[in-house]
């Protein structure tokens, strides 16, 4: 039985810390080559440890962790955006050509963190405006089974926004566990998308990290990921 959407939310924003021993994560990149990624040439290259856009492709394409595709995980990292447009992908679609279809946290300017989106749906499709940009900071987006997506503030967007800072290292935490994915920034909730929907929601797939192309300023380091069920 789903649970309403209310009550999702108020599961959500009560729930305290788990028991138990302290999760096991794994390093996903090593910080000296791509073992384990696949990515587009020419687009990404490894500078001091950390994984940079080069900023040279001209249109978007993703590094994609081909080594596990877990269901629900925590996948934690260190980014530091300058300039243009990127984000990190979850349990996503392989479409080839370095090209990834799926759930998408934004990696950009302020105003826009806390989203989830679902990228590379066709300007045409059904269920564009449910799920192109499902959530802003501050959010919780319940989609149900049909499609139809609502959302509800458990915060101040601005206020939510302010824990990211522009140009210096975050650290981004995602939380995927079973139709709930939450993203958080510097130990701060940003947003909650809870995806009901029989036709589009995905329980397992692909990581990927996004260069949106033309002149894109991103870095990842410190990739960590603790994987609950694959």
């Amino acid at each position: 039985m789903r649970l309403k959407p209310h009550l999702v939310v108020a599961a959500l924003l009560s729930a305290g810390p788990i028991s138990g021993e302290e999760p096991t994560f794994e390093t996903i990149f090593n910080g000296s080559d791509f073992s384990g990624w696949d990515f587009q040439p020419g687009s990404w290259e490894i500078r001091d440890g950390e994984i940079h856009c080069t900023g040279q492709s001209e249109s978007k394409n993703w590094l994609i962790y081909r080594a596990k595709e877990p269901a629900d995980f925590v996948l934690e990292l260190e980014f530091k955006w300058e300039a243009g447009n990127s984000g990190v992908q979850v349990r996503s679609e392989d479409l080839g050509d370095w090209q990834v279809y799926g759930y998408q946290v934004e990696v950009a300017r302020q105003d826009v963190m806390g989203l989830w989106h679902h990228s590379l749906m066709p300007k045409d499709h059904p269920k564009k405006e449910a799920r192109h940009l499902m959530t802003t900071a501050g959010e919780v987006a319940t989609i149900d089974s049909a499609g139809k997506r609502s959302n509800v503030a458990f915060a101040d967007a601005e206020e939510t926004q302010a824990a990211y800072r522009e140009g210096e290292w975050n650290l981004l935490r995602i939380e995927v566990k079973g139709e709930a994915l939450t993203q958080s920034i510097n130990g701060v909730k940003f947003a909650t998308l809870i995806d009901q929907d029989e036709e589009m929601s995905r329980r397992s797939g692909l990581i990927a990290l996004q260069d949106h192309g033309k002149g894109c300023q991103v870095a990842f380091r410190n990739i960590r990921l603790q994987i609950i069920s694959e």
